[in-house]
């Protein structure tokens, strides 16, 4: 028993990438400075009405 060669196994585990939201934050952030950009807009041309 002692003079039998056990094989050696590498397990190689690869990490999961996460594809969350570092691509979409940039949506959100446009998103929110458009409807800033809109009431800004609106604002004036209410100003502007009156």
């Amino acid at each position: 028993m002692k003079n039998q060669a056990h094989p050696i196994i590498v397990v190689k585990r690869r990490k999961a990438k996460s594809h969350g939201a570092a691509h979409g934050s940039w949506k959100i952030a446009y998103a929110d400075f458009m409807t800033a950009m809109m009431a800004f807009f609106l604002v004036m041309w209410l100003i502007s009405i009156s």
